[in-house]
């Protein structure tokens, strides 16, 4: 969060009008007219103009208020692409009542505001003393925003000068990435044999094919399912009894070097390196994470940098376990330096899923080292170099290109007919 002595909390701008302009240069005109022709009234009305004009800014000055400003979002984390509410109770903290004001909350992105006109705010009654506004905000991308201060404009009784100034707090908004509703359609994970597989979604069948699989080198002849070996016309082997609760992992890319298109952002705080694909890996990973948990997954989130992204709560902890894991994305960003990678680790059972860019090789490598053989794993792959792609067809990972303006629902639906294609279920 940025200073809350910034230099905008602490600035107090002053200014002539163009009334006060004209009238500055009308009196030093006259007072130059009046020494040159000796002509006494000219002076005495230069004196009026200049006193005019010279008064204006100092009470312009002096009549800054003295404002304390509360800030309340509603709601208090909102996702990008929505509204928030903001209420700010303004408490007049002088000792005299304000003068009328125009005033704005200062935001770091653009978006189009119009001046709101706050009227005087007393000192009596002491209910008086504070004023309640409101106005909405609408946050396009995920981050952690400075909101604030508010910025007020006044003038003195003649018009002739106007002043600005920073009064409050700087309040901190969080934006989380806007989460995607995975369709139905998609691929459906069913657990089994100690590991996840990744099926396409039949609209009939029987319990058969939902409790067998093809025969691997190694499997018990004992496990053997003769039944649907006949219907298959190949060996099929009965499944391991489901778990209740069967592991999933995402792996993202947080490295800088993976992502070519990065540029500085200077909107979030603390700055930091922005880029389109990053920016959709991000959602796709608050999509997925979210429909994996929903459908009954344990979900572990693994990154190539720096751990930056909180854990899914335990399912005792009810719809709060969520939050602070949207809460981190909004924080989540590039790291620009190279950190070692995470012992790379594919004990866990069930399926993987990688979403990268254009990871370098020791990225590639380490992510392939992440799957059990013999366990599914899907890779999102935005502008991959078709050598690194063709290492994870090779190495029996499904495989969708996306692009960082693909909708997130459509790609998942991809993933499923893609699934589909390559099992011969089309």
């Amino acid at each position: 969060m940025p200073d809350s002595d910034s230099p905008l909390r602490r600035s107090h701008r002053i200014r002539l009008t163009v009334r006060g302009w004209t009238t500055l240069v009308a009196g030093a005109a006259c007072f130059a007219g009046g020494v040159w022709l000796g002509r006494h009234e000219l002076m005495v009305a230069a004196s009026f103009a200049l006193l005019l004009a010279f008064g204006g800014l100092l009470l312009a000055r002096l009549r800054r208020p003295k404002l304390d400003v509360v800030r309340l979002f509603s709601p208090p984390v909102v996702s990008a692409g929505s509204s928030a509410n903001v209420t700010l109770r303004v408490r007049n903290a002088g000792t005299v009542t304000t003068p009328t004001v125009l005033w704005n909350d200062a935001i770091p992105w653009q978006e189009r505001q119009e001046p709101n006109e706050l009227g005087p705010i007393r000192i009596r009654p002491s209910s008086a003393r504070t004023v309640a506004l409101q106005y909405e905000l609408h946050p396009r991308r995920r981050g952690l925003y400075p909101i604030g201060p508010l910025v007020v404009e006044f003038g003195d009784p003649f018009g002739m000068a106007r002043s600005s100034a920073a009064c409050g707090d700087v309040d901190r908004l969080t934006v989380v990435p806007a989460v995607a509703q995975l369709p139905e359609g998609g691929p459906m994970l069913i657990d089994g044999d100690g590991a996840a597989q990744l099926v396409q979604r039949r609209a009939v069948g029987n319990d058969d094919d939902l409790t067998t699989r093809e025969y691997r080198a190694g499997d018990a002849l004992r496990r053997v399912h003769w039944r649907a070996s006949a219907r298959h016309g190949e060996l099929m082997v009965r499944q391991e009894e489901h778990r209740s609760h069967p592991d999933a992992r995402i792996v993202v890319d947080t490295r800088l070097g993976g992502y070519p298109d990065a540029v500085p952002d200077t909107e979030n705080w603390p700055p930091a390196p922005s880029s389109e694909a990053f920016e959709w890996a991000v959602r796709m990973l608050a999509s997925l994470a979210v429909h994996l948990d929903e459908s009954g997954f344990r979900v572990d989130v693994v990154e190539t940098g720096v751990s930056q992204i909180a854990a899914i709560g335990e399912r005792w902890e009810g719809g709060q376990r969520i939050e602070g894991f949207l809460t981190s994305l909004a924080a989540v960003r590039l790291l620009e330096r190279r950190q070692t990678l995470p012992t790379a680790s594919a004990d866990a059972a069930g399926p993987t899923f990688a979403i990268l860019a254009e990871a370098d090789d020791e990225v590639v490598d380490w992510v392939l080292r992440q799957r059990r053989p013999g366990q599914s794993g899907a890779l999102f792959a935005l502008g991959m170099r078709p050598e690194a792609r063709e290492r994870f067809v090779d190495n029996g990972w499904l495989v969708v290109d996306v692009e960082p303006w693909d909708d997130i629902a459509d790609s998942w639906r991809s993933s499923a007919t893609e699934a589909g294609f390559i099992r011969g279920a089309h």
